[in-house]
């Protein structure tokens, strides 16, 4: 089985620059023919030319698994008044294609092989952990992240942090593989504990044995690490200004320094 991985692609930052989705995905994603395609969030802020893209894509990947990111709550689009509205149609729209599939907290077997999704959320426990007091990590997101001001109603990261927390532990004790769009573990997205709380949760103890793989997306910097025996991979695009992310989809498997399950290899 071959997988193909991505996140924040942000694809209506890219448009502009490439005039299509046809030219943006020749250009940039440059996907191969394969089984699975799994986007981890943050598609873009706009749901009609996130629908067009997954279309687009489908022509390549046999099927493709999507959950949300944080910008895709983001209410830039005036035709929805919640972010609850908006993910809803999202969803929905996903689902009603034929071998797409939007996870939320769910679990999907294909081909014998395990997948369970979910966005999501960063809970601000690293820099608890690091002496900070929560009140002031919670003043300070409202004046450094975007999510506190595009997204609403607004959203008590903690407390949704764990909502997320609770409904992918229902969905992982047989999945090979897991994504969500927040890492489950605490990584090196800015070197400073307060800003890299906003890009990580406490998941520590979602670790199952079963696991291979963790598939994450946020911080836009390409990663291949593991963490206890599973493999945690980042393949996030970015934004086109900044350039921390990186072209093309990333599949599993190509090779790599750390060793890789053979299950999942040509």
């Amino acid at each position: 089985m071959k997988i193909g991985f991505k996140s924040d692609i942000h694809l209506d930052f890219w448009i502009p620059l490439y005039g299509s989705i046809d030219s943006f995905i020749k250009e940039i994603l440059k996907p191969q023919k394969a089984d699975v395609l799994i986007i981890a969030g943050d598609l873009g802020h706009y749901n009609d030319q996130n629908i067009l893209l997954l279309k687009k894509l489908k022509n390549f990947f046999k099927n493709i698994l999507v959950t949300f990111g944080n910008h895709d709550f983001y209410l830039l689009d005036k035709k929805f008044n919640t972010y609850k509205e908006r993910i809803e149609d999202l969803k929905n729209n996903i689902n009603s294609i034929e071998g797409i599939y939007f996870l939320d907290g769910d679990f999907l077997e294909i081909e014998g092989v395990g997948f369970a999704g979910a966005g999501g959320w960063y809970d601000f426990s690293l820099a608890v952990k690091h002496g900070y007091p929560l009140e002031k990590v919670k003043l300070f997101w409202h004046y450094f992240m975007n999510d506190a001001k595009n997204i609403k109603p607004e959203i008590d990261p903690v407390n949704f942090s764990m909502l997320q927390k609770e409904k992918l532990r229902k969905s992982i004790d047989k999945a090979d593989i897991v994504f969500t769009h927040v890492p489950p573990l605490y990584i090196n997205c800015y070197g400073k504990p307060v800003l890299d709380s906003f890009y990580s949760f406490y998941g520590y103890d979602l670790f199952k044995d079963n696991i291979k793989y963790w598939i994450f997306g946020h911080c836009h910097k390409p990663m291949d690490f593991y963490e206890e025996h599973i493999r945690f991979l980042s393949s996030p695009l970015g934004y086109p200004h900044i350039r921390t992310g990186k072209f093309e989809i990333d599949y599993l498997n190509k090779t790599s320094k750390n060793k890789i399950s053979k299950e999942f290899s040509l």
